[in-house]
């Protein structure tokens, strides 16, 4: 049973009123210099508004290409490399070497009931300071916002629903959704997590519509747009279908007259090309389809921003070697000097884990990769700030890492401080844990398919049961995910495995109902609810279905 997680109410307060939900940070202000001891020890504190001007010695600051020996003063959150002034305090950082903040051009994170405290922390810790979620849902996202684009927590743009066509990707997604919370239905998203677009009439009429929801960008959907008339009227592609690629150009010119961004989701080659020719700021992800280098030349000279997502969730079956596919696109696409940014479309990870992919895949040297993570993903989300960089006049804000990347890219999970606007941030650990095996086996799944994925799966929980998460709630994670993409089949074997695994579990048991149910075998799905309801008589859930499928 995959439960509607609300976020957590309770909440403390900063200075300025602000609520930062269950997280303690120091933003230390110049006059506290004897609180430094707290960089790596992480102590809660009390958040205190820091002002005045704090002046950073003996680091190693990078500027573009390599690092260098400089001091640099924060000077109300701006920062300034040749100081007159008195500063209220001076900083040793002790040869660290210092980088801009990391971002995430695309995740879905902040947004549609998600545990916002945990979220936040996770991506201050790891020194992300700026995200963009390309789809949430309005309603579910509103009482949230309160909590990012504040000094001492993550700043984050938000698409407020995509545009996509009748029965287009991402509904099949938010039907699943709409299912978990109680009292939604599907039609409860419609206008909240993505607004249908048929036709010119149509953008004209919902525009004010789509306007009113204050997006901070325009998300737009493409799938298989080569495909378009053939698959717009058959219920076989539900959800595996978009927006009719002639009225893209239409929606991205009406956004760019209301100073709007527009960001493309993307499949094939085809749809790669029909998002450049629209002229869109930003395609979301790599095509799942070699690219050729005139398509790199065109994105090139269109200005088009792409987003890697190597570590999408999207299904992969039907590519031979999608790593092989990555590598193609990503030479392609750096020969003809088009701008890269880092995302991950993926629930369970951050950027950092898809750079770490990136660098599996062989696709970037050391500084390349840096690059992309901290100045041209930053940048491309808030193109108007300065930001990505150190210099003079920039925002002060900045990672201390306990070694250079350039010589060892785990340097970039060794943050011995954050700076953001000038504010020391300090952040209590999460207890030590183990990483998730499905984590560890969803490029297997991605590459291979799923036999190959269980087949992992069961080598590991032999050779390495002590190394991963193999807990009964991480095979569920896996199921519902496949069940948000409509891999019905493959869930339901994954809750197989997982009640094989725990025979005991009355969770395990009802989520292999639902799925069953979903498949429309109700006589599958009625035995699973009532092994469940026998492991646990209070599982009202359980009940209720079994009440209406008997």
């Amino acid at each position: 049973m995959n439960n509607w997680r609300h976020s957590d109410k309770h909440s403390q307060q900063n200075p300025n009123g602000q609520s930062v939900p269950g997280i303690k940070f120091l933003l230390l202000p110049g006059f506290l210099a004897s609180l430094l001891l707290a960089w790596t020890a992480f102590a809660p504190q009390q958040p205190v508004l820091a002002h005045g001007a704090t002046c950073y010695v003996n680091g190693l600051w990078f500027n573009g290409h390599a690092f260098e020996a400089k001091t640099f003063c924060s000077v109300e959150g701006l920062l300034r490399a040749n100081y007159d002034g008195k500063a209220d305090n001076t900083i040793d950082l002790k040869g660290r070497h210092i980088i801009p903040p990391f971002a995430e051009a695309h995740n879905h994170h902040f947004g549609d009931g998600a545990d916002i405290r945990q979220q936040i922390k996770t991506y201050l810790s790891q020194g992300i300071f700026y995200a963009k979620n390309t789809n949430n849902t309005q309603k579910l996202t509103a009482p949230l916002r309160q909590f990012v684009n504040l000094p001492e927590s993550v700043d984050v743009l938000y698409a407020n629903g995509g545009l996509t066509a009748t029965g287009g990707h991402p509904m099949q997604i938010y039907d699943v959704m709409a299912s978990q919370i109680p009292g939604w239905t599907p039609k409860d998203m419609q206008n909240q997590a993505y607004f249908v677009i048929d036709s010119e009439q149509e953008l004209n009429r919902k525009w004010p519509l789509i306007l009113s929801g204050k997006p901070d960008f325009i998300k737009t959907y493409l799938e298989y747009s080569e495909q378009y008339e053939a698959r717009k009227n058959d219920s076989a592609f539900y959800g595996k279908r978009g927006l009719d690629p002639r009225l893209l150009p239409k929606i991205v010119r009406r956004a760019h007259a209301s100073s709007l961004r527009v960001a493309v989701h993307i499949n094939t080659a085809e749809d790669f090309r029909n998002a450049v020719r629209s002229g869109a700021d930003e395609i979301t992800h790599l095509p799942l389809e070699k690219l050729t280098a005139e398509d790199a030349r065109q994105a090139a000279r269109r200005g088009a921003v792409v987003v890697t997502t190597t570590l999408s969730h999207r299904p992969t079956g039907q590519v031979p070697d999608v790593d092989e596919v990555h590598r193609h696109n990503l030479k392609l696409l750096q020969q003809a000097k088009v701008r890269l940014a880092a995302g991950t479309d993926d629930n369970n990870r951050t950027v950092l884990d898809e750079a770490g992919n990136l660098l599996r895949l062989r696709a970037f040297d050391n500084l390349t990769l840096l690059k992309v993570l901290v100045e041209v993903t930053p940048q491309t989300i808030f193109p108007s700030r300065k930001i990505g960089r150190l210099e003079s006049g920039y925002e002060a804000s900045f990672l201390a890492l306990e070694g250079s990347p350039l010589d060892d890219f785990a340097n970039l999970k060794k943050v011995a401080m954050r700076v953001k606007k000038g504010h020391l941030l300090v952040i209590a650990p999460d207890p030590p844990k183990k990483p998730s095996i499905v984590d560890e086996i969803a490029h297997t799944l991605m590459r291979d398919g799923l036999a190959a994925a269980i087949s992992d799966y069961r080598r590991l929980r032999k050779e390495q049961f002590e190394v991963y998460d193999f807990s009964e709630r991480e095979l569920n994670r896996l199921g519902y995910d496949l069940l948000k993409q409509q891999r019905v089949a493959d869930a339901i074997e994954i809750f197989k495995l997982n009640v094989e695994i725990f025979p005991n579990a009355a969770n395990a048991y009802d989520s292999l109902g639902e799925a069953y149910l979903k498949a429309g075998d109700q006589g599958l799905a009625a035995k699973n609810y009532r092994k469940s309801l026998e492991l646990n008589p209070h599982n009202a859930n359980a009940a209720e279905v079994l009440k209406k499928i008997q």
